[in-house]
């Protein structure tokens, strides 16, 4: 790895982490352990499917959300991508009420849908 390669991999992480501050409205002085809460309607799931089998060989649609576009009562579009550590107890569609726990870096935590 040349040295243009690290500079490239820097210039990247750095327009990534002003691009997840602008979306997450995370304040450079606060606290690092801070996470904020979104609460707002899911109107959009992004993800994929393919075909499974379930332990008893049974084909199943197995369905893995990437993420969630949601519109919070302010009318703001929040996009919230979910990762394999991102919590979401139960899956949540479109028209649904969620609340999210969002890193101060902008990682989605947690996703639990408000019955």
């Amino acid at each position: 790895m040349g040295p243009s390669h690290k500079f490239n991999r820097t210039a990247i992480a750095a327009t990534g982490l002003s691009l997840v501050a602008t979306l997450v409205g995370a304040q450079p002085h606060s606290d690092p352990s801070a996470s904020k809460t979104v609460t707002g309607e899911v109107s959009t799931v992004e993800g994929e499917f393919h075909m499974a089998k379930t332990p008893q060989g049974e084909d199943i649609l197995e369905i893995v959300d990437k993420s969630y576009v949601v519109t919070t009562r302010t009318g703001e579009e929040l996009r919230l991508e979910l990762s394999r550590d991102t919590k979401v107890p139960q899956r949540a569609n479109p028209g649904d009420r969620i609340e999210a726990r969002i890193s101060q870096e902008g990682h989605t935590l947690s996703v639990t849908r408000i019955e």
